[in-house]
């Protein structure tokens, strides 16, 4: 799937692994956020990166993000940060509407992350 940003100089076609990276780079560079293994259920620390998928519709793009928390950092903020974060970077780097960006939290490992 591609995303199509027109404008009166023609159309820029997006495509899903750019918006992904973009998306998945933003809410590793929130502190607090950890990356997710490749397994269902299994988390990883600060080797991994989050990971993600998107749909796209036009010019609008929802991004969904699977990410680890550090326990004991408060899940509501972290999320709410990174959030923030990915809908900045894909709006100032693609130039597309950003929809609900949804996060899924796939563990919360003790420990902290500098990111």
């Amino acid at each position: 799937m591609t995303a199509r940003l027109v404008s009166d100089r023609g159309t820029t076609a997006i495509d899903d692994r750019v918006i992904v990276a973009i998306a998945c780079r933003a809410a590793a560079g929130t502190p607090g956020i950890g990356g997710v293994a490749g397994r269902l259920g299994s988390h990883a620390g600060a080797g991994e990166h989050p990971r993600g998928s998107t749909s796209a519709e036009g010019d609008r793009i929802s991004p969904r993000v699977r990410i680890s928390v550090a326990y004991p950092a408060s899940v509501r903020e972290v999320t709410r940060q990174a959030r923030k974060r990915i809908q900045h970077e894909l709006r100032t780097m693609t130039g597309l509407r950003v929809g609900p960006v949804d996060i899924d939290v796939a563990a919360l490992p003790q420990g902290t992350w500098s990111s």
